[in-house]
């Protein structure tokens, strides 16, 4: 079976950091960048030994050089690139979040079903072999229902670091940051019933801190806070009936897991399971979308459509609460 090519769209960190990972699914080849520019194209190719460099992007979807893209561009160019790339026949795996509305994502999940081709949100915590385990524990009942989640991430984000402060970037902590923690929450506790919300918004709408309490129909509960003014570390907590996990650093992609059950005052029972990362922890994620795509897929179960479109909504709504 021949490689399936992809092809970089962006020449910033988050793509030198996915191309290495990219390159260590079996099966798959890193043929070309795309960038607006065709001299960091040309920079970013040497740097990688790429065999392409496209300066725009009509010409490189107008190729046959590559058969999937994955897109690690500012926030609000995501929509626009992914629709291009999908609507050129090409798979597309994109940084999260895939769009800056709903209205949006759902419209670009129609049209990966229309053309039969992969969508694929890179949230890359749904693929951590650390939180897919955490789903299994849960799914066998071991630390019984779960009705408690704490999560956070948050750090004094640096000014030169333009896309967390531009709001024209799609700033802000909850759209860069919080989007794992309520991915997370969805993931373990289901349909939201009702949102709380605190924090501090600049005047050009650049959120910096946001709390969010969540109330599940299920009956749980999530305290979620993030930050790009303070320091929040980047784990994650559930509680059951039975006992609890703590999710280890980095919320994004555990590297450990405490399991403890028992119910006091008998001492607890606790149980360390280890994940090792792998490359810089995308690979489980590209791993699972190269599979899809040799599948015929247009989305991944781990991580559907509708989760994608799910989170927007309430982010749209947690946006709307802070700044009411």
């Amino acid at each position: 079976m021949s490689d399936l090519r992809w092809a970089v769209v962006g020449t910033g960190g988050i793509s030198r950091r996915t191309v290495p990972d990219l390159r260590a699914v079996p099966g798959c080849a890193v043929t070309s960048v795309v960038s607006r520019d065709q001299a960091r194209a040309d920079a970013f190719a040497a740097e990688w030994d790429l065999p392409r460099a496209f300066g725009d992007l009509t010409t490189a979807l107008s190729s046959d050089a590559f058969d999937a893209v994955y897109i690690g561009t500012p926030h609000p160019t995501h929509y626009v690139l992914a629709k291009a790339a999908m609507e050129a026949g090409k798979h597309v795996v994109c940084e999260k979040p895939l769009t800056m509305s709903s209205v949006e994502a759902a419209e670009l999940a129609d049209l990966a079903r229309d053309r039969g081709v992969l969508l694929l949100e890179a949230m890359w915590m749904s693929f951590s072999p650390a939180v897919r385990r955490v789903l299994e524990v849960i799914g066998s009942g071991e630390i019984g229902e779960p009705r408690l989640l704490q999560a956070g991430l948050g750090f004094a984000v640096p000014a030169h670091a333009r896309r967390y402060w531009e709001a024209d970037l799609g700033g802000g902590a909850l759209y860069d940051m919080g989007v794992y923690s309520l991915t997370l929450a969805d993931l373990v506790l289901g349909d939201v019933a009702s949102i709380d919300v605190v924090g501090d918004v600049q005047a050009d709408g650049v959120d910096l801190e946001d709390t969010v309490t969540l109330r599940y129909a299920g009956g749980g509960t999530a305290s979620l806070m993030t930050s790009i003014v303070t320091f929040i570390p980047p784990r994650g907590w559930i509680g059951g009936t039975k006992g609890s996990i703590d999710l280890g650093e980095r919320l994004f992609s555990p590297e450990s897991l405490r399991i403890v059950l028992g119910r006091p005052p008998e001492p607890p029972h606790v149980r360390d399971e280890a994940f090792p990362l792998e490359g810089s922890g995308y690979l489980p994620m590209f791993r699972a979308a190269a599979e899809a795509i040799r599948a015929g897929e247009v989305e991944h179960p781990w991580h559907p459509h509708a989760r994608t479109v799910r989170i927007q909504e309430l982010m749209e709504r947690i946006r709307v609460a802070l700044s009411g």
